[in-house]
C-alpha cells in the first residue's frame, strides 16, 4: 500500500544506539512498513531487545567494545560518535534516512543520495543539560566531564547539520528547538499508534495479567523508560501522598534510584520490561496513566488514551498537542498539583469515546500517509535538481 521501492530501491536507515526499544524505535518499525527491505545502521545493536526486527543491521566498532567491557559500559562511550557514524559507507543506496534524538544523522552521504533526518529531537545532552547519571555514586565526576565533553559535541552538532538535506519532526514543540539549534525549519510529521493498540483487551486477559504480577485492582500506571528526565521520582511520591497504588512499567539506569525513593512501600510496584499485550492490559485496567518527563512527542500518552485511559501529564513538550485538557487528560506543573489531581481523580467524569476519539486523531495510518508524501516530494525534487 505505502512501498515507494520503485522511487528509491535501495534504502538504508540509520539510528542511535539500539540498546532498549523505545520511541524512535516504533517510529522505524512504521516506516519499515513503507520500506520493507532497508538496511538498518546503528552504532551499537542488542538483538534480544528487537525480536521483529529481521532487516540487515550494521553495527559500528562501538558494537566490540562491549563484548569487551560489558553492556553497561557503553553509556560512557559517546566520545566516539564522531568515528562510529562518520564510519558508515552508503555505496549504493538511492536515500539515508536517520531517526534520531541524538547523533545518527551524522552520517557521510554523497552528493547525489538524499539525506532525510528524522529528528525525535536536538541530542537532550547536549541542548538540555541531560545527564541521566543520578543514580550512580560517580554522578558529580560524570557531570564534570560531560560538561568539557558536551562544549565539543556541540561544536560538532552544529557541524554535522549541514550534511542534512531534509528536516522532519514529531511535533510543533520540536520543530521550534531544530529552528532555534540548527536554523532549518522542518516538515511536522507526527508519529503514530498501531492499530491493534485501539483493539480492545477482554476482561480475561486483563485478569491473567493483573494475577501475573500480583497488580491491586485499584492503581495508576506509569509506562516509561527509566531514565532522569522521566521524572517517576515525582510519579512516586504523588502517588504514596494521594494514597493510590502504582504500577511502574519499564527499566533503565535510574532503578535502584527510583527504588530508593519508593522505601519499599508494597504499593509501588516495579514490573520492569513487560510485552506489549501485557502493557495494553494494564493500560485498559488503570485509573490513569501518568506521565510527569518532558517528551518532545510522547507515543506513551496515546497508547493509553486508545485504550480509553485518562491521562495525567507535565504540562510541557509534545503532549500539549496530543493529550485535550479536560476531555482526555489534565497537565499539572509541578509535583504538588499531581498530588491534587490524583487525590481529586474521578475518572467517571471523562468520557472514554472522546478519550479514544483523541487518540485517533495520530493514527500510525495518518503517518505513513503523511510519510509518504513527504518521501515522493523529496523524489521530485531531487529529480528536478538532476534534471537541471
Amino acid at each position: 500500500m505505502y512501498s515507494l521501492h520503485k522511487l528509491f530501491p535501495k534504502v538504508a536507515i540509520v539510528a542511535d544506539q539500539m540498546t532498549s526499544f523505545g520511541g524512535a524505535d516504533r517510529e522505524m518499525i512504521s516506516i519499515l512498513k513503507v520500506f520493507p527491505n532497508a538496511h538498518i545502521f546503528t552504532v551499537l545493536f542488542y538483538k534480544e531487545k528487537y525480536p521483529m526486527i529481521s532487516n540487515k543491521v550494521y553495527t559500528s566498532f562501538v558494537q566490540k567494545y562491549t563484548k569487551i567491557f560489558g553492556k553497561k559500559f557503553s553509556r560512557h562511550l559517546k566520545i566516539f560518535n564522531p568515528l562510529a557514524y562518520e564510519s558508515f559507507s552508503f555505496e549504493g543506496y538511492d536515500l539515508v534516512i536517520s531517526i534520531s534524538a541524538g547523533p545518527a544523522k551524522a552520517v557521510i552521504t554523497g552528493i547525489n543520495q538524499p539525506h532525510l533526518a528524522m529528528v525525535m529531537t536536538p541530542p537532550r545532552s547536549l541542548w538540555d543539560n541531560e545527564l541521566n547519571a543520578r543514580a550512580s555514586k560517580f554522578h558529580k565526576i560524570y557531570r564534570w566531564l560531560s560538561n568539557i565533553l558536551n562544549t565539543y559535541l556541540r561544536v560538532w552538532d552544529i557541524s554535522i547539520s549541514k550534511r542534512v538535506d531534509y528536516w522532519s519532526s514529531n511535533s510543533e514543540f520540536v520543530a521550534r528547538k531544530i529552528r532555534k539549534t540548527y536554523g532549518v525549519i522542518p516538515k511536522v510529521l507526527y508519529p503514530g499508534i498501531e492499530e491493534r493498540y485501539f483493539e480492545p483487551v477482554t476482561s480475561n486477559d486483563i485478569e491473567k495479567v493483573k494475577e501475573k504480577y500480583s497488580v491491586s485492582e485499584d492503581f495508576v500506571l506509569v509506562v516509561s523508560r527509566l531514565y532522569d528526565y522521566k521524572r517517576v521520582d515525582w510519579a512516586i511520591r504523588a502517588a504514596q501522598r494521594s494514597g493510590k497504588n502504582l504500577v511502574i512499567v519499564g527499566e533503565g539506569p535510574d532503578l535502584k534510584f527510583l527504588k530508593k525513593i519508593a522505601k519499599g512501600d508494597s504499593r509501588i510496584q516495579f514490573l520492569g520490561f513487560l510485552s506489549d499485550d501485557e502493557v495494553k492490559a494494564l493500560y485498559t485496567a488503570a485509573k490513569v496513566l501518568l506521565f510527569c518527563g518532558v517528551e518532545d512527542f510522547g507515543l506513551v500518552p496515546l497508547e493509553a488514551m486508545a485504550a480509553g485511559t485518562l491521562v495525567f501529564a507535565y504540562k510541557y513538550g509534545g503532549v500539549l498537542e496530543t493529550v485535550s485538557q479536560g476531555k482526555s487528560g489534565e497537565f499539572f506543573e509541578n509535583e504538588e498539583q499531581l498530588v491534587e489531581l490524583l487525590k481529586k481523580l474521578d475518572e467517571r467524569r471523562y468520557n472514554k469515546k472522546e478519550i479514544v476519539n483523541q487518540a485517533r486523531k495520530f493514527s500510525e495510518e495518518k503517518f505513513l500517509n503523511n510519510f509518504t508524501e513527504y518521501i515522493k516530494q523529496i523524489h521530485e525534487e531531487e529529480s528536478s535538481q538532476l534534471a537541471q
